[in-house]
């Protein structure tokens, strides 16, 4: 997957990008100010044309200079489309402004820059409120003026080569030299008025010439950058899927997974997350269900899988909480005292127990008790059930220290007094994720059975699970699946089973 999106997001924009139309940049270079060709430049003239130099770029993009290079150039296009091929900056600490402009022809980008830059000169002297002809006037003058200082210094020196002059020569050269003096200082006025005004005038630096290549699109770089990012996303996705769609849903992930066989298939019954804990008595309540027939086939498979070793004490546990450990343990004690089979349920969870609550039982005397007094007889804290057979330890008042309590010799000679008293004790005890307590429990029971949920079960966490079973010494036995799809469960099965609904209303109304 993640080699065929390289490719593929690679070839599909190296494809588009061959298909789409060029196109050519060019750029046109304007200085602000005489910085280059001032022979003495001043510098608060160099620093007011560098802060001019940013006015002059936000300007070049207004409508009017717009406008005018539309209609100089014939161009069939508007303001608002050409502002959007064209662009004007200054860089820091610099007295140019840069306009580039962009098209689908080489010529036609270099003449939209060098007309813009046009328009930009020609517009400078009234940028800030002065205005052409004026300037033009002062210029003028500027220029007459020198060459009055040069005719006239023409003739102070030519007089001065005289070596004997006359009283009307020695009089002319002192009118000179006073018009010369006049000259001057009219010179350096208007001179001063032109230099005060020459850090605000542009020209051209460079003007734009037809680029040889495009600049867009480029086939090469974007199918490098398609291909990486498709790369990325399919890294992104493997991810996710390897995260969020990890769950086991059939026998297949179980064996997978697990290593181990699948005992019981377990559907899903209606209204399961809303129901009264008591409802999930399926073999008790809906003895008729597919449900029922399902822990009933987990019985018998049960009984196959220890047909070497006999299972006196079972633990049911399973990886994470909200599983259904408690409801398996619960319904599998049913349908095992519905065999004939004298059982005893312990709730061994002694950081949420469950089970009092499924059979509406008192749990202010239980297991804890019988752990912490000792020489007291496990049959104080038995309470009977309305299943014949079956009998039930809750956990007792929850202690602050569940672990220890579970790996003392108390527990163990605890379930051995039970299995002495019964056919079969079924244990339900905490995930094995979520605490120690099972793993402590299930190196010293008979067998382990291993609850799945089809519908929330991760494989990493059930993986873990099974590995830290094994790491403790736990005899698994198998796994139960849980919550499975009507449909598949029936899959399983190969028979058809009467339906939860078809009984449900009935039942209940016996139960209440």
């Amino acid at each position: 997957m993640l080699v065929v999106s390289l490719v593929l997001a690679a070839v599909a924009a190296f494809g588009i990008s061959m298909a789409q139309a060029k196109v050519y940049e060019a750029k046109a270079t304007l200085i602000v100010g005489q910085s280059l060709t001032s022979p003495n430049p001043d510098y608060t003239q160099l620093l007011a044309s560098q802060q001019l130099a940013s006015t002059y770029a936000s300007v070049a993009t207004h409508r009017p200079h717009l406008e005018a290079v539309i209609a100089k150039l014939g161009l069939a296009t508007t303001p608002v489309e050409l502002s959007k091929r064209i662009a004007a900056v200054a860089p820091v600490d610099s007295s140019l402004v840069v306009i580039t402009a962009q098209a689908q022809s080489p010529t036609e980008a270099a003449a939209v820059a060098n007309s813009l830059a046009d328009e930009l000169v020609a517009a400078s002297p009234t940028i800030q409120g002065r205005q052409a002809d004026l300037q033009a006037s002062v210029e003028e003058d500027l220029r007459s003026t020198q060459a009055q200082v040069l005719a006239t210094q023409a003739q102070i020196d030519s007089l001065t080569g005289l070596t004997d002059r006359t009283p009307e020569q020695e009089a002319q050269l002192e009118t000179l030299e006073n018009r010369l003096v006049t000259l001057r200082s009219t010179y350096a006025t208007l001179l001063s008025y032109v230099s005060a005004s020459a850090s605000n005038l542009l020209s051209i630096s460079e003007p734009a010439i037809a680029p040889d290549s495009a600049v867009a699109p480029r086939p090469l770089l974007n199918a490098f950058l398609a291909g990486l990012l498709g790369l990325l996303l399919a890294v992104a996705v493997a991810v996710g899927v390897e995260f969020f769609r990890d769950p086991i849903k059939d026998i297949d992930d179980v064996q997978a997974v697990t290593g181990l066989s699948t005992l019981g298939i377990v559907g899903r019954m209606k209204g399961d997350d809303r129901r009264h804990e008591m409802y999930h008595l399926a073999g008790l309540l809906y003895p008729r269900s597919a449900v029922s027939e399902a822990y009933r086939a987990l019985r018998a498979n049960l009984d196959f899988a220890s047909l070497d070793q006999p299972v006196r004490t079972l633990l049911v546990t399973s990886a994470m909480p909200g599983e259904g450990k408690t409801v398996t343990a619960a319904n599998l004690a049913v349908v095992l005292a519905q065999a004939g089979r004298r059982v005893i349920l312990v709730d061994a969870d002694l950081r949420k127990p469950g089970v009092h609550v499924m059979f509406g039982l008192r749990n202010t005397h239980g297991l804890t008790s019988l752990i912490h007094l000792q020489g007291t007889a496990v049959e104080s804290a038995v309470q009977m059930t309305e299943q014949e057979n079956l009998s039930v330890i809750t956990t007792g008042p929850l202690p602050p220290n569940p672990a220890e309590l579970l790996g003392t010799q108390r527990m163990r000679s605890i379930l051995n007094d039970l299995a002495a008293q019964c056919d079969v004790v079924v244990v339900d005890s905490p995930p094995v994720q979520a605490v120690a307590d099972a793993l402590i429990l299930g190196s010293f029971m008979d067998g382990t059975l291993f609850v799945v949920d089809a519908s929330r079960s991760r494989r990493r966490s059930v993986h873990r699970a099974r590995e830290a079973l094994d790491r403790a010494g736990a005899r698994v036995l198998g796994v139960v699946l849980n919550r499975v799809a009507l449909g598949a469960q029936e899959r399983y099965a190969g028979y058809y089973v009467e339906p939860v609904e078809s009984t449900a209303g009935a039942t209940d109304s016996r139960a209440t």
